[in-house]
């Protein structure tokens, strides 16, 4: 600690603003508060800069979140997130057969059912086409994706489904002697017609 003096004190006036008494001891104070700054810092090295820098980048590296360095490239699109399930079969296996559970009955009002799902193609197709659309829900980083698509993908797919009045698998019976309705009667195309519907409309010979 550095104690100050006042010089010739007893012939100071304090009324009298052109005489001002000498401090001894003040010039002392602040080199030793110098002094004191230079020891925080005589391990550092500010010459140029640099060593500093890098250390403070390098510091600020460590203290990034996790993750934060598996960022892709600006300009760059992230990777794509893998399907958690290969295909329709896996999908049935380890997300619908599990998650989605019926009534399912054998009047023509209730649901239907048919444990040989495979073996109807419009089922197949549906189903299909519900796998895509959960993969594609799932990895979407939108947090209401996978709502949307339990009300704009599942439920109209499954009342189709399980419609037990003309749905793919409506009569479908424990004896399982039913294997769906039959293919839609159609006639066969005349030429000119079809060439009208493949060319938009237009003569095939313009």
């Amino acid at each position: 600690m550095v104690k100050f003096a006042v010089e010739d004190a007893d012939n100071w006036d304090a009324g009298d603003e052109t005489t001002e008494p000498e401090v001894i001891g003040w010039e002392d104070a602040e080199q030793a508060e110098a002094d004191d700054m230079g020891s925080e810092y005589a391990d550092h090295d500010f010459a140029d800069g640099s060593e500093d820098e890098d250390e403070y980048a390098e510091r600020a590296a460590d203290e990034q979140p996790d993750g934060a360095h598996d960022a892709p490239p600006e300009g760059e699109e992230p990777p794509a997130k893998k399907p958690q399930f290969a295909n329709v079969f896996e999908w049935f296996d380890g997300f619908f057969r599990p998650v989605i559970r019926r009534k399912i009955g054998d009047s023509d009002s209730s649901l239907s059912w048919d444990a040989r799902w495979w073996a109807y193609p419009e089922v197949v197709a549906r189903l299909t086409a519900l796998h895509y659309s959960w993969e594609e829900a799932r990895a979407s980083d939108s947090m209401s994706a996978m709502s949307l698509w339990w009300i704009q993908h599942l439920e109209p797919h499954l009342r189709v489904i399980l419609d037990g009045d003309t749905g793919p698998m409506a009569n479908a019976k424990e004896s399982r002697d039913w294997m769906g309705w039959p293919v839609l009667p159609v006639d066969d195309v005349p030429a000119d017609v079809f060439n009208y519907i493949v060319n938009n409309g237009e003569d095939a010979e313009a």
